[in-house]
């Protein structure tokens, strides 16, 4: 790496976060650069696959994010990219109330050009869900009905689309009337539809804002379907073959990756329900 770069991650302040996600902290190096330094938790592999993800992604036009290589701070990996500029979608309501009806169909657009791009060098998401039934968040799967879902997702169709997997507001950033697609650690390659139902989960039944009221998580909830509503709505517009229901057979392949890769308390009951029926109605 440039020596230039390595000079401004050593004179990093590190108490000084820009924000602070599930797996990370977001930092300011100057001179148009940012460091992502990786919580303890997060494997040398799943750093190695977001560089991986993001030039693969970068390269084929799905976003403007340059990866610029890869350090180690204070024994944490680290990963250093080119600055983008503009707030999350999730927070553009409070400036600009009214982007909540076009939100959708923004969305739609975005998958749509990530869709349209294609490598052989992502991870195969079927691959990724065989791989994940097997690291020990699936004992509550008999040994049947573990081989009966490995042998389902196995039977799906392959393809070399890219698709993000992780495609909420908080990862697209609004800058002007320009957006733009971050946080590629769990791309893949794969069909759009196992895309659609990840999204039919994120914004159906994933965890909103833990310890908020009441009301804020039912205010939160009716926005994100009124969102997704659009999304699909457009998406389905823009996609030739494609229907609302399209997501139904990659709906298990969503929940296990959910369940395996996240593995959020609040939503661990629920996905497992999930996957025992998704594997009862399996024929």
């Amino acid at each position: 790496m440039d020596e230039k770069i390595l000079t401004l991650v050593k004179n990093c302040d590190l108490s000084k976060p820009l924000f602070r996600a599930r797996s990370s902290e977001v930092f300011d190096l100057g001179d148009e650069k940012v460091l992502k330094l990786y919580f303890d938790s997060v494997s040398k592999e799943n750093v190695d696959i977001e560089l991986l993800n993001t030039t693969v992604a970068f390269e084929t036009g799905c976003t403007p994010m340059e990866c610029l290589g890869k350090v180690e701070v204070n024994g944490r990996q680290g990963l250093v990219f080119k600055k983008l500029y503009g707030e999350s979608l999730t927070n553009m309501p409070m400036k600009n109330p009214a982007i909540l009806f076009t939100a959708g169909k923004i969305i739609a657009a975005l998958h749509t050009h990530v869709h349209s791009a294609h490598s052989d060098k992502l991870r195969d998401v079927r691959r990724v869900a065989l791989e994940t039934l097997d690291n020990g968040l699936f004992t509550f799967l008999s040994a049947e009905e573990s081989e009966k879902l490995k042998n389902y997702i196995s039977a799906l169709p392959e393809a070399d689309n890219i698709i993000h997997l992780d495609f909420h507001t908080d990862n697209i950033m609004c800058d002007g009337d320009k957006y733009q697609v971050i946080d590629w650690m769990t791309a893949c390659k794969g069909r759009p539809e196992a895309e659609l139902a990840m999204m039919h989960f994120l914004f159906h039944d994933a965890e909103l804002f833990p310890g908020s009221s009441k009301l804020k998580i039912f205010l939160m909830s009716t926005v994100r379907v009124f969102i997704y509503n659009g999304f699909i709505k457009n998406y389905v517009k823009m996609n030739k073959g494609i229907t609302k229901d399209s997501h139904k057979p990659w709906d298990v392949v969503a929940y296990v990756l959910r369940l395996g890769i996240w593995d959020i308390a609040s939503e661990r009951e629920l996905l497992q329900n999930k996957i025992k029926t998704e594997i009862k109605n399996i024929k």
